[in-house]
C-alpha cells in the first residue's frame, strides 16, 4: 500500500518529534502492509525554518531507514496550505508536489471555503498541477455543503479522505461525511494522514481501507491505496467515475 500524506519527518510540525519516532512510525506503517510513504510536513511549519530544512530531515530519515534495514520508501511532498498564489509559490519551490510529479496535496482551512479558493486551485490546474484535497471530510464549509467539492472534482481535481475520519476519530460529523463522499464517488484516495507510531493518528492504513470495503467494495478500496496513489506518484493520468448525484432526502420514503 502507498501512504500519500503522512508526517512521518521529524522536528517540522506536529508529526514526529524525533528520528528515533520516524522509524517507529516506520515499522508500524511496514507491519500494516504499507511500502511507500509520502512526507508531507504542513508547508506554513516549515516556512519558520531555515531554508534547506526539508531536504535534509528527509535524507536524514532516508539514511535512519537504511542503517535500521527498514524497506519503507519516503518520497518528497508537502501539506500545502491554500493560498491564493499557492501557484506562484509552486514555481518558486516553496510549494512542492507530490514526488515531484504533477499532483499537488492541499489543505483547505479547517473552518473555511476562501473566496479564493476556486481561483487559486483553477491557477495550478493552468500550470499543469492537478489539486488533491486533502480531507475535505474535516472541513465544516464541505461538510455543510458538499456541492463545493463536487464542483472542483467534476473540474478534474482528486480528494483524498483520512483512515481516522471513517473510525470516527475525528467525530461523527466528519465520520459521516467521508462514508457520503465514498458512496457519492468524492474521495478518490485513502490515507493516514499519520502524526504519531500508535493512536487515533497512527501510520495504519488497512483500518481505513476495511471501513471502506463494506461502502465500495474490496477493489475499489484497495485501488485507493494501491493503483491510484501509484498513478500519482508516477505523474499518470487518474480514471475517476463521475461524482453521484445526493439521494433526495424524501427517498426513504421509498424505500
Amino acid at each position: 500500500m502507498i501512504d500519500i500524506h503522512n508526517h512521518i519527518l521529524p522536528a517540522i510540525d506536529d508529526g514526529a518529534k524525533s528520528v528515533e519516532e520516524s522509524l517507529e512510525m516506520a515499522q508500524v506503517a511496514l507491519k500494516d502492509g504499507v511500502t511507500v510513504v509520502v512526507a508531507t510536513p504542513h508547508s506554513s511549519d516549515l516556512e519558520a525554518l531555515p531554508a534547506g530544512t526539508y531536504d535534509s530531515r528527509l535524507e536524514e530519515v532516508r539514511l535512519a531507514l537504511k542503517e535500521q534495514g527498514l524497506a519503507l520508501k519516503v518520497v518528497s511532498g508537502l501539506e500545502n496550505y491554500l493560498t491564493l498564489y499557492l501557484s506562484k509559490r509552486w514555481q518558486s519551490g516553496e510549494a512542492l508536489t507530490l514526488g515531484d510529479g504533477r499532483y499537488m496535496l492541499v489543505e483547505f482551512p479547517l473552518s473555511q471555503y476562501p473566496l479564493y479558493t476556486d481561483e487559486a486551485l483553477f491557477d495550478l490546474q493552468i500550470k499543469g498541477v492537478t489539486p488533491i484535497i486533502a480531507h475535505p471530510e474535516r472541513n465544516e464549509a464541505i461538510q455543510q455543503d458538499v456541492g463545493r467539492l463536487v464542483k472542483l472534482v467534476e473540474r478534474g481535481m482528486l480528494s483524498q479522505i483520512t483512515t481516522a475520519s471513517l473510525l470516527g476519530d475525528f467525530g461523527s460529523t466528519a465520520k459521516r461525511v467521508a462514508e457520503m463522499l465514498l458512496a457519492r464517488n468524492l474521495a478518490h484516495i485513502i490515507a493516514t494522514d499519520a502524526h504519531v507510531p500508535h493512536g487515533n493518528r497512527s501510520p495504519v492504513l488497512s483500518e481505513g481501507v476495511a471501513a471502506a470495503v463494506r461502502i465500495v467494495g474490496r477493489e475499489k478500496a484497495m485501488a485507493m491505496v494501491t493503483a491510484v496513489p501509484e498513478a500519482i506518484l508516477a505523474g499518470k493520468a487518474v480514471a475517476v467515475e463521475p461524482p453521484v448525484a445526493a439521494r433526495p432526502r424524501w427517498a426513504f420514503w421509498r424505500r
